[in-house]
């Protein structure tokens, strides 16, 4: 037997629900990665920043202590569990675009704007862009195809599994549906995070240096809209305020709002971390896993459920492959190398280890498609499950306002 073999047997026992299976030893599928900075231990990271509570206030990063080893460790986050699904989405819809791999999902033609997939929306399948866009002329939010993706539970995902996979795997909720006992909300079944372990504030300096050294003392204004500059310096030709006043660049009319001049060298508001470790926590829910069914005229049919979780699994395999294989760039300035080979670990009802994978050697790519051959064995068929939307006048309308809109404010 094969490594692939071998794995999609261990994976069809630990997802199984039939009592001669045994799945009860089976907890969890688990990837821990240790990482360090690529300029190696005492290199500085930047940690991602979040709006303060009180405003006025500058940015702060996500801090707490941990009992990791059984020591208290202060950590930081580097990469929170939405922003993990967002990367594993954005690397599979850089497959799919290459066509490396096939995996259903919602497609919506927003013209000027692109095509994106469900993907690539914060609510997945049932984002509003989805849900507001356009199927052969009708509304797709007044469809029946929506109205049994918005009404998916565990014990029936047969519609969201053959149209949108991730949305069950990375969890998803329909939250405008008016009846909320018949709404979709499924958790998510793989969570991943990165947390920076024992890690220290930095100060960093911020400072620019103008060839020119821009005084400080002129005055810069807003040129008006029929001026082919951004700026002017005579007040007779700037842009007028709402009272009839000269407009002020930014708030201030300082030549640096604009980008001109030196600014004096100063402490940022926030500096970075050194840390001991970055680590990479990652699961899959087999308990959530076995819950999942796939009833093909609402009767059970344990061979047909074992097999659309099997799809699920290896789903989730490849999205933590994704990551490993891609690298851990985090943002600028948060480049990470792992300080060991990454592996998945089969865990028992006891935290216990019964089988490794590592995440190299485990073709990962080949165990989804398996997968998806016994899935389509048992009419769990992914060849025609994407559905494809246009976007609606009133979105399209949106985007283009939103545009101008943007503009006008400098955002």
């Amino acid at each position: 037997m094969g490594k692939a073999d071998e794995a999609i047997e261990h994976l069809r026992r630990a997802v199984a629900t039939d009592r001669g299976e045994d799945p009860s030893w089976a907890g969890a599928i688990r990837l821990r990665v240790q990482l360090q900075p690529a300029g190696g231990p005492g290199a500085k990271v930047m940690p991602p920043t979040y709006a303060p509570d009180r405003s006025g206030d500058p940015p702060i990063y996500i801090e707490e202590k941990r009992r990791i080893g059984g020591e208290e460790k202060q950590c930081v986050s580097l990469d929170s569990v939405a922003s993990q699904a967002n990367r594993g989405e954005a690397a599979l819809v850089d497959e799919i675009a290459l066509d490396n791999i096939h995996v259903p999902t919602i497609w919506v033609d927003q013209g000027e704007f692109g095509t994106h997939s469900a993907l690539e929306f914060s609510h997945r399948a049932y984002d509003a862009w989805v849900e507001d866009a356009v199927l052969d002329g009708e509304r797709f939010g007044d469809t029946e195809q929506w109205a049994q993706l918005a009404s998916s539970k565990r014990h029936d995902l047969t519609a969201l599994l053959r149209h949108s996979p991730v949305s069950i795997v990375l969890g998803s909720w329909a939250s405008r549906v008016k009846n909320p006992q018949g709404a979709a909300r499924l958790p998510r079944i793989l969570t991943s995070e990165i947390i920076a372990v024992g890690a220290e504030k930095g100060a960093r300096p911020k400072s620019k240096r103008d060839i020119h050294d821009v005084s400080k003392g002129i005055t810069i204004y807003k040129a008006s809209e029929d001026s082919p500059e951004r700026i002017v310096l005579d007040p007779r030709t700037a842009a007028r305020t709402g009272k009839g006043k000269e407009a002020l660049f930014a708030e201030d009319g300082r030549p640096s709002s604009a980008g001109y001049g030196s600014v004096t060298p100063s402490l940022a508001d926030h500096g970075g971390i050194t840390m001991e470790y970055a680590l990479q926590i990652a699961t899959i829910s087999l308990p959530a896993i076995r819950e999942c069914r796939f009833p093909p005229s609402g009767e059970r049919d344990d061979a047909r459920d074992v097999a659309g979780r099997l799809m699920l699994v290896a789903l989730g395999l490849r999205l933590l492959a994704l990551q490993v294989e891609r690298g851990y760039d985090l943002r600028s300035g948060s480049l990470l190398i792992p300080e060991e080979e990454p592996s998945f670990e089969l865990i028992d009802r006891l935290g216990k280890t019964v089988e490794t994978w590592s995440v190299v050697d485990t073709d990962t790519a080949a165990l989804l498609e398996d997968a998806k051959r016994q899935g389509a064995d048992h009419g769990l068929d992914w060849v025609d499950g994407d559905i494809k939307l246009e976007a609606s006048d009133v979105q399209l309308e949106l985007l283009k306002r939103s545009l101008v809109k943007s503009a006008d404010n400098g955002e």
